[in-house]
């Protein structure tokens, strides 16, 4: 993961602003990199013969009562626990238009709020002139949390609490997460990785409609686990496959423990 850049301006600015004023935060602003352009998502990598312009945009902001809302729009948001009170955030916005001058008139009119919500605003678009705006942020281990996008991916690591995060096109990775969490995307893959010897928490819940689910697990490894797909296959410890693939499995991994349970509809399901 490419590293944050750095939020010391934005956090002091943070530092001396009455809470009512964060929904207008100011942000730190740099252009983005080769490698930032060369990062676009969704609809925004399709316009042919049209100009962008690409700024990062950084501020430090607080956790209100524990709980965060990240609406995205037509990009992704990469979310990371770490021991910390606050929230890191980094906007990537992207522009494109006919000229480069209108791409960069048109970066300007997007504002980010980051009150109850962060998400982006801007001016309605259409043709080869549209916007984006995608998401990483550096959150408190523990938190309570809505994520939601369209036409971008959704990843998230070492959260704890009740999470619940959404996309329509696009992927969803989950590395050491923990609590409650609700987690559905309509296209896309869903990528686990499930750290030490059982979950921690109520369970999990991941479902996709077109796409695969690649479970990969600590061994030993207790929980019950639930999964179903309709046109695809199912491969886990201790599920025979004779007779033919499995399009349900309700069973117990070791020791059992709390409910992780996955579902497709078009995509196989792996669990190792």
């Amino acid at each position: 993961m490419r590293p944050f850049a750095s939020f010391a301006c934005a956090a002091l600015l943070a530092a001396t602003l009455p809470s009512a004023a964060l929904h207008a935060q100011s942000f730190s602003t740099h252009p983005c990199t080769d490698s930032d352009h060369n990062d676009d998502t969704g609809i925004l990598h399709w316009l042919v013969g049209s100009s962008q312009a690409c700024e990062l945009r950084s501020a430090t902001v607080p956790l209100v009562n524990g709980h965060l809302n990240v609406v995205g729009q037509n990009g992704g948001i990469d979310v990371v626990g770490q021991d910390r009170q606050d929230i890191a955030l980094e906007a990537r916005v992207s522009a494109r238009a006919g000229s480069q001058s209108e791409a960069e008139s048109l970066l300007h009119e997007i504002t980010i709020q980051t009150g109850a919500t962060i998400q982006a605003n801007g001016p309605h678009t259409s043709g080869n002139r549209n916007w984006s705006v995608s998401y990483r942020l550096l959150v408190p281990h523990h938190l309570a949390a809505n994520f939601h996008t369209s036409n971008g991916g959704i990843s998230l690591a070492s959260l704890n609490g009740d999470i619940h995060a959404e996309t329509t096109n696009g992927g969803l990775r989950l590395d050491n997460l923990a609590g409650d969490v609700h987690v559905n995307t309509t296209n896309g893959g869903i990528h686990a990785t499930l750290s030490g010897s059982t979950w921690q928490g109520s369970g999990l819940f991941a479902q996709t409609t077109n796409g695969g689910v690649s479970v990969s697990a600590s061994h030993p490894y207790s929980a019950h686990l639930i999964a179903s797909t309709v046109n695809g296959g199912i491969s886990a410890p201790g599920v025979s496959q004779t007779g033919g693939r499995h399009k349900s499995v309700d069973t117990n991994l070791g020791s059992g423990g709390p409910t992780l349970q996955f579902e497709t509809t078009n995509g196989g399901i792996s669990i190792n």
